[in-house]
Parts: C-alpha cells; sequence; structure tokens
C-alpha cells in the first residue's frame, strides 16, 4: 500500500514542463489574444475607411449636381434667350404668332424643367442653390412679357450663370440640343 501511495504522489505532482495541454493552453491564448488585438485595430480603422468614402461619395454627388446644374443654367437662359427674341419678332410685327401662344411656350418649357425629378433632388434642399431656386421660381411666376420689367435681376442672375459656366465640346453640343428641343417644342 505504501507503495501505491508513492505512485499516486509521483503522478499527481505538476511537472514544471506543462506537458502538451499547457502549448494548446498557450496556443489558443495567442489566437484569441491576436483576434482581439486585429478587432481593436479595426475598430479604430473602420471609421476613418467609412469616412473617407462617404467623403469621395459626396464629392463624386457634388461634381454630378454642379454639371447638373450647369445644364440647367444653359437650358433656362436658351429659353429667356428664345422667348425675348419671340417677343422682339411679336413687338417689330414681324411674328405671327399671337402674345398667348409665345407667353404659352415659355411657360410650358420652363414647367417641364422644374418639373423633372432631378431638379428636386437636386437643388431644393441644398442651400447653395437657393438663389437659383428663387430666380426659377420668379422667372416661373412672371409672364415672360414683363420679365424685363419686373425681373431684370433674375435675368442679370441667369446672364451671369451662363458666362460662367465652362467652355468645352460638352457644353456647345448640349447647347445644340436644348437649341433644337426649344425650336421643336415651344409651340407645340
Amino acid at each position: 500500500m505504501n507503495n501505491f501511495l508513492a505512485k499516486f504522489a509521483e503522478s499527481s505532482e505538476v511537472k514544471p514542463s506543462g506537458g502538451i495541454g499547457n502549448t494548446v493552453l498557450y496556443v489558443l491564448l495567442g489566437i484569441l489574444l491576436s483576434f482581439l488585438i486585429a478587432y481593436i485595430i479595426w475598430k479604430v480603422i473602420k471609421g476613418k475607411i467609412y469616412k473617407k468614402k462617404a467623403e469621395k461619395v459626396e464629392q463624386i454627388k457634388a461634381k454630378k449636381i454642379l454639371s447638373l446644374y450647369y445644364e440647367y443654367i444653359l437650358s433656362f437662359q436658351e429659353i429667356i434667350i428664345f422667348t425675348q427674341n419671340e417677343l422682339d419678332k411679336f413687338m417689330k410685327g414681324d411674328s405671327n404668332r399671337k402674345m398667348g401662344e409665345i407667353k404659352n411656350g415659355s411657360k410650358k418649357l420652363l414647367q417641364k424643367l422644374i418639373n423633372r425629378e432631378d431638379f428636386s433632388t437636386s437643388f431644393l434642399e441644398k442651400n447653395e442653390y437657393k438663389a437659383f431656386i428663387n430666380n426659377v421660381d420668379s422667372l416661373n411666376l412672371v409672364q415672360c412679357n414683363l420679365w424685363a420689367k419686373k425681373i431684370p435681376e433674375t435675368l442679370e442672375f441667369f446672364k451671369q450663370q451662363y458666362e460662367s459656366v465652362p467652355e468645352g465640346n460638352k457644353k456647345s453640343e448640349y447647347l445644340d440640343l436644348v437649341r433644337k428641343s426649344i425650336m421643336e417644342k415651344y409651340y407645340e
């Protein structure tokens, strides 16, 4: 029995090497610790990554809206120019159109532009386009034969903005398209 107790005491002693069990434990702790460190690092840099992506998306969106703004400026100014030419012809007696036709034509084209979905989604809620929206409203509310008398500042706004649109192939192509469209749809 003494022999049995001695063997039992020997087997229950902790050996300094720890054996395979301790090695597995240390490996698991190391893996767990590395996952924890990776998670903390990801949390720290995730916000920066998403912020950069959001800024990039916002810049792209702002460029598209600016391009759309230029297109609207060109369209509104071309409608103003065409309408003023038609009014001048009418006043000189060179036109076979009635004043009502000229008024309706400009009103109809302005309404088409204002009612487009991209107009409301791009400009209405943005403060930087507030002056543009106010001038569009003025242009739409006043009859075209009274524009020069009642809202000359609006006409000047569109003229200045028209001149500030960058030159290029896109501008000239778009102007050709707008002029053609105005000629076709003004008196429809």
